[in-house]
């Protein structure tokens, strides 16, 4: 499913005041003295210079009424797992009463966390609160054999931290699902929207109409199907680690196995009779009490009866205790009266619904920030790092949170690719970063170039750069996870030039002449000067056209002469609907005429490719069921060695820009110390 990000047209005019005005929702000098990786980072903390000397797993206790619940049992399981403590004696954890330390609206899932020399408490009113306090005391302990006195106040700023799984185009093993689920509520991420079904099959067994689990109707996957036992197992799976499961079953759109199974539309009179037997089947088999909220779609399609059929679908739910959930843009059908709706951003109005708050007049949640399919993977944690949800500080009845999307659409053939190719995990890190702490500052601007580093927001993005890394190498070890610091790198610039100026440009730059050109400073690896229309054409140079050319300067440090290891690209494929350039032909950097120089010296691409010269797609090429190659994501392949001398070396970049499809930008990570 292609969704639209919100555009920000009038972003750069505001990018003055929006640098000097953003500050984080905290201290930083607190977050820069951390005893270890926090994400999300607490709320309220006090860091103390005595420590906790941490025994063996065998010597730790937990005591309270609240350590028989099987969360929170789960929860001290996994905490064991990871101390490395050889003190001697015993620890004792005792969970209690918060108190008076939060307030009404703060205990439904906050805690009160305190570790002191007679050993750790932790304070909630609710199973989620003890676990989610038990969650940050394991980030704490994780592999350390001691632990500074602290004393943490936390709560989220929104109900719902939430991540999407589109199992309806790609399907996803439940044991996979497990496993992410796992890793999820290691983040204090509490919603997972189970996107089931989608034009290839209708993956849920159904006894009523078993034609609708035949391989014959199905595109992709056509063996697969989630058995009732199998849902039931998930959400009871979910509910252990304090996860809300919300499954979509997309309808009327996005239902071409139906046609195929049935020999008719969804939303015609003998299609809506077995849609509301499909309803009452699977709310039957799925009860309200472990899933209180459906989301049925109808996204992207038109029909004449639309009333009618929103109409009757949401009345169906509601007989069954559900509440009903729709997608909600300009392209969708009309959100019933009481349902649920999901922003996505699509054209100007649906900007303005969504970044004013005020404009929010019903309970919804907010995935205009970016879906995982579109951007490369840094401009992604960048959106959703400096994005307030439903544009406020913090939810309320109304504003419930944000959802990110995890929409691969086309056929993955290898399906352990998935989180690589939509950069799961640090867009997820991002999110419940952000949905978590909450924030007052509105930070819209800030990821079409990242902010200077003497800056808060620069200061900020660099420290939560750092927890990421560190959570790679411990929670995450296992994962693919594409995403590098980029903070740091200081590049110097030209504006773009048209290709009657190029050869002059070039010349000018590659002599180091460039005081008589215009030029402005960047501060990351990642440069986006003009994303695709897909993604509202975001980037340093939103305004520039095709044919024009930028060239951007660096200077890396290496303490010795050497081949180093980078991680590069220059356009970003959407894994949707395969808009972008292609696989370079050999010795080439891409397919629209790249260059780099090391000190004056040309360098060609040294990576060899099976597919040079491929999968060129500059227009909206719907190639669903042409299975993506690993050659066609640069941020899941291996590092590119490049030679350095000893000390300063020279990099420019030449970067044409080839088309409106083309993600126009430059990627270039060093993955060593360069300073």
């Amino acid at each position: 499913m292609l969704k639209l990000f919100r555009t920000l047209s009038i972003a750069l005019l505001m990018m003055g005041s929006v640098l000097a005005d953003w500050t984080s929702p905290h201290d930083l000098q607190l977050e820069e003295t951390a005893p270890a990786a926090l994400i999300p980072f607490p709320r309220e903390v006090k860091w103390k210079k005595d420590t906790l000397e941490l025994p063996a797993a065998d010597n730790w206790e937990l005591i309270g009424k609240a350590a028989k619940d099987d969360s929170v049992r789960l929860a001290w399981k996994g905490l064991l797992s990871e101390v490395k403590g050889k003190g001697k004696g015993k620890l004792t954890v005792r969970l209690r009463s918060a108190g008076d330390k939060l307030n009404e609206e703060q205990k439904a899932e906050g805690y009160v966390l305190q570790v002191n020399a007679k050993g750790i408490s932790i304070g909630a009113e609710t199973r989620a609160g003890f676990f989610y306090g038990l969650q940050t005391l394991r980030q704490l302990v994780h592999k350390k054999k001691s632990i500074p006195h602290c004393f943490i106040v936390d709560w989220p700023a929104f109900k719902y931290r939430g991540y999407m799984q589109d199992c309806g185009r790609n399907f996803r093993k439940v044991e996979r699902l497990k496993k992410e689920l796992d890793l999820a509520a290691r983040l204090k991420v509490n919603l997972f929207h189970w996107h089931l079904t989608d034009y290839p099959a209708w993956h849920i067994q159904c006894k009523a109409y078993p034609q609708l689990n035949s391989p014959k109707h199905r595109t992709r996957d056509l063996n697969d199907t989630y058995s009732y036992e199998e849902i039931r197992e998930v959400f009871a799976y979910a509910k252990e680690r304090c996860i809300t499961i919300i499954p979509e079953l997309d309808m009327p759109g996005h239902s071409a196995y139906f046609d195929r199974a049935f020999g008719f539309k969804m939303h015609s009179p003998e299609g809506m009779k077995i849609v509301a037997k499909l309803l009452d089947e699977f709310c039957k088999e799925i009860p309200a009490d472990i899933c209180p909220i459906v989301h049925f779609g109808a996204d992207e399609v038109r029909i004449p009866n639309a009333a009618e059929f929103v109409g009757m679908v949401t009345t169906q739910l509601e007989e069954h205790g559900r509440q009903p959930m729709q997608w909600a843009s300009s392209r969708d059908l009309p959100v019933g009266e009481k349902s649920i709706e999901q922003r996505w951003g699509e054209g100007a109005d649906m900007v303005a619904k969504s970044i004013i708050p005020e404009r929010i007049t019903r309970r919804a949640f907010d995935s205009t920030m970016g879906y995982a399919n579109l951007l490369d993977p840094a401009m992604a944690v960048r959106r959703y790092f400096f994005m307030r949800p439903c544009g406020s500080a913090k939810g309320d009845e109304l504003k419930l949170g944000t959802i990110f999307c995890i929409w691969p659409d086309g056929k993955v053939d290898r399906k352990e690719w998935i989180p690589a190719f939509c950069s799961m995990w640090p867009g997820m890190m991002a999110m419940a970063e952000r949905a978590w702490i909450g924030g007052e500052a509105d930070g819209d601007a800030l990821p079409l170039e990242m902010p200077a580093p003497d800056t808060e927001a620069g200061k900020a993005y660099r420290l939560f750069e750092q927890r990421m890394a560190a959570l790679r190498k411990s929670i995450f070890k296992d994962e693919d996870f594409p995403v590098w610091p980029e903070s740091g790198m200081t590049w110097t610039v030209v504006e773009p030039t048209d290709k009657a100026n190029a050869d002059s440009t070039r010349k000018a730059v590659l002599a180091g002449k460039i005081d008589g050109l215009t030029t402005r400073t960047a501060y990351c690896a990642n440069l986006y000067f003009r994303t695709r229309p897909d993604t509202g054409y975001l980037g340093m140079f939103s305004s520039a056209r095709p044919g024009s050319t930028v060239w951007a300067t660096t200077s890396i440090h290496a303490k010795k002469a050497g081949k180093y290891p980078f991680m590069i690209g220059f356009d970003a494929p959407a894994r949707s609907n395969r808009r972008w350039t292609g696989v370079p032909k050999a010795g080439d950097w891409s397919q629209t005429g790249t260059r780099i120089w090391i000190n004056g010296a040309e360098v060609r691409n040294p990576r060899i490719f099976k597919n040079a010269g491929k999968f060129s797609h500059p227009g909206n090429a719907w190639n669903f069921d042409n299975p993506l190659d690993i050659e066609e994501v640069w941020w899941a392949l291996d590092p590119v060695q490049l030679p350095l001398k000893k000390g300063e070396n020279t990099i420019i970049i030449e970067q044409p820009y080839a088309g409106e499809h083309h993600s126009w930008g430059i990627s270039f990570i060093p993955l060593f110390q360069y300073k």
